[in-house]
């Protein structure tokens, strides 16, 4: 039993091909009554599909002549005119109102859609690249739109184009990861010369890129953890940076918890699992205060782990600097700060042994000799 091609259980008949010429003809010829249809890149191509689909080339001619308002011979008059009344800075004044128009009426949606159709970008985008004023737009574009494919790849062409010193302050290139991964290593290539004299200064740089989101900061520590694993000693440098970066985020956004955390996980530990050592000295750093219990407790997995032979926690937790200083401002505080108290003797040996340790011993498993020094304290 056949079914009619209009049944009614929604299936529509294929088009014929006379329907489907019409259909594009129609189509197109609402893309060249767009106002100053004749001005965009992609009307050569619908003219032709037009002409394929049978359409009368006059009418082409009619559409592009009834739809053309010549905005930008407009534009380009009102400019000359007003250059001798308002001086040269009228020329920016321009670009920056036509940069507003472009930010108020972008459509992500629609760019994206284009954009993977071809995976090439627009001829406006190359045009836009070579002028700050345009790249500007397209990164303040991507500020409001960091989701778009269309932009993420404009981007990255603009990075490639060697424009990524001017991209260090813009928020949403972290989010775009190949575009940080090079933001990552311009840094670190500037870096490589510098001294104490100028580290600072190149320390910004890197500090703008990684430092300003969470995402960035923890693949930044991510991947410096690896490079000082591969490279052990002669990884100097990576730990000098990585304890920069640490302390920045410390000192500057106040996020003691989302340092140490990152640490341990790193270091392959977990904040309140079970390990007493990380809770200790995850107090001390939420704190700032070397409270006798969480010394005790890192006395215990530090020393006990030493005078048993088992592997002790990860030296870098105690080297942290929020955790080893305010151990030694409870040991040496009264020297300077009349308001802290002096420790009793048992006690600031507790404490003077885990600032020896963290001074002296490294992650590599403790030998005779040193187990043997260590356990007479």
């Amino acid at each position: 039993m056949s079914i009619p091609a209009n049944s009614s259980n929604g299936v529509s008949a294929p088009l014929s091909d006379a329907d489907h010429r019409k259909r594009t003809q129609e189509e197109m010829k609402l893309e060249l009554s767009k106002p100053d249809a004749i001005m965009e890149p992609s009307t050569e191509s619908v003219v032709d599909r037009y002409l394929e689909a049978g359409g009368a080339p006059f009418n082409t001619m009619n559409l592009l002549m009834s739809s053309y308002k010549g905005l930008a011979a407009m534009t380009n008059m009102m400019s000359s005119n007003l250059g001798p009344v308002y001086g040269p800075g009228i020329n920016s004044a321009i670009s920056e109102a036509v940069s507003r128009k472009i930010i108020e009426s972008f459509d992500p949606q629609v760019a994206d859609s284009k954009y993977n159709e071809t995976e090439q970008l627009p001829e406006y985008i190359e045009a836009m690249i070579p002028h700050q004023v345009w790249r500007k737009t397209i990164y303040r574009l991507s500020e409001r739109h960091p989701g778009s494919t269309m932009l993420s790849a404009a981007l990255q062409h603009i990075a490639d184009q060697g424009y990524q010193a001017e991209m260090m302050s813009l928020s949403s290139a972290p989010l775009h990861t190949h575009i940080f991964y090079s933001l990552l290593a311009e840094c670190l290539e500037n870096m490589s010369p510098a001294n104490e004299e100028n580290i600072h200064q190149k320390l910004g740089e890197l500090i703008t890129a990684v430092c300003r989101r969470e995402q960035t900061y923890l693949v930044a520590r991510y991947i410096f953890h690896g490079v000082q694993q591969k490279l052990g000693a002669k990884a100097a440098g990576i730990r000098r940076i990585d304890d920069e970066l640490e302390t920045y985020m410390l000192d500057n956004y106040k996020c003691p918890q989302l340092a140490i955390n990152i640490q341990l996980l790193l270091s392959g530990l977990v904040v309140g699992g079970g390990n007493s050592a990380v809770d200790a000295a995850a107090s001390i750093i939420q704190e700032e205060y070397a409270a006798t219990g969480d010394v005790a407790s890192l006395y215990n997995e530090y020393h006990g782990a030493v005078v048993s032979g088992k592997l002790a926690p990860p030296v870098n937790i105690l080297r942290n600097g929020c955790v080893l200083h305010p151990i030694i401002e409870q040991v040496f505080g009264h020297l300077w700060d009349m308001t802290v108290q002096k420790l009793r003797p048992e006690l600031a040996n507790i404490y003077i042994w885990l600032i020896a340790y963290a001074a002296l011993c490294s992650n590599e498993p403790i030998d005779e000799a040193t187990k043997d020094t260590a356990t007479r304290y």
